[in-house]
C-alpha cells in the first residue's frame, strides 16, 4: 500500500489577495461559472467563493469575481457527482460546510 503524505503551508493576512497575487494568477471558484476546473494549475491561485446561501443569493460569487475582472472557474460536481435515482434526493451543485 502506497502511502502519500501532503504537506501544505498555509499563512493568514488580513491583506486582500488582489493586492497579493498578479490579477492574472487569481481563478475565483464559484458554482455559476461556465469554465470547469478540470486541472490544478500550481501557478494559479485559487480563491474559495465563499459560503453563499444559493436560494438567497445567486450568482452572487461570479458577480464578485467579474466586478474584480478575475478568471472563474467551477468544481465539476456536475460531470462526477453520482446522483440516486431517488426523487425526494436534492442535488446541490454548490458545496455546504459539512460535505
Amino acid at each position: 500500500l502506497l502511502s502519500m503524505s501532503c504537506i501544505f503551508q498555509m499563512d493568514t493576512t488580513q491583506e486582500s489577495y488582489l493586492d497579493l497575487f498578479p490579477l492574472d494568477a487569481i481563478v475565483y471558484l464559484t458554482p455559476d461559472s461556465e469554465n470547469v476546473l478540470e486541472d490544478i494549475d500550481p501557478n494559479k491561485v485559487y480563491i474559495l467563493g465563499g459560503l453563499v446561501d444559493e436560494s438567497i443569493h445567486k450568482k452572487l460569487t461570479l458577480q464578485r469575481a467579474r466586478e474584480q475582472s478575475l478568471q472563474t472557474a467551477r468544481l465539476p460536481i456536475r460531470e462526477y457527482m453520482v446522483k440516486a435515482v431517488n426523487t425526494k434526493n436534492y442535488h446541490s451543485e454548490t458545496l455546504a460546510i459539512n460535505q
